[in-house]
């Protein structure tokens, strides 16, 4: 087997990263799948609780009022609260509701099943070490910063 490359890699990570969202999971409830933009400000908060739209906006690296569109959506299907900073009122912080959360769990319970009908497709070893490929690619996420 040829060895791989960082540059390899990337690419791999990058073309996942673009099918997982519009493959994996799909199967849910029309309701309960939330459109892109508003999936990564979800998947932010869930993991950095009490950003400010600012602070989400940089993170995402999303124009704020982009952010604040897509923040009023959130609101407004329940999985979104605004709550007043308690060091200064004039900062709002957001935090994903308990909706919300159940939410992501549920979305991600349909992504690991989902996920496993397409790892079944492969052979048994190449799904293997994909599976304990898992920890060292979290790594990489929490360098990267996104995780």
């Amino acid at each position: 087997m040829e060895e791989q490359t960082p540059a390899d890699l990337a690419v791999v990570l990058h073309d996942l990263a673009w099918l997982l969202p519009r493959t994996i999971g799909r199967e849910t409830e029309p309701g309960q799948v939330l459109p892109p933009s508003e999936l990564e400000i979800m998947r932010l908060l869930v993991r950095r609780p009490g950003l400010s739209v600012n602070e989400a906006a940089g993170e995402l690296h999303l124009a704020p009022a982009n952010v604040s569109t897509a923040l009023r959506a959130l609101e407004a299907r329940g999985l979104l609260e605004r709550r007043r900073d308690p060091d200064d009122g004039r900062v709002v912080r957001l935090h994903a509701t308990a909706a919300a959360l159940a939410h992501r769990h549920d979305q991600e319970r349909a992504w690991g099943s989902a996920l496993a009908r397409a790892l079944a497709e492969l052979p048994k070893s190449d799904a293997k070490r994909t599976l304990a490929a898992t920890e060292s690619l979290r790594a990489l996420a929490e360098v990267l910063g996104g995780y």
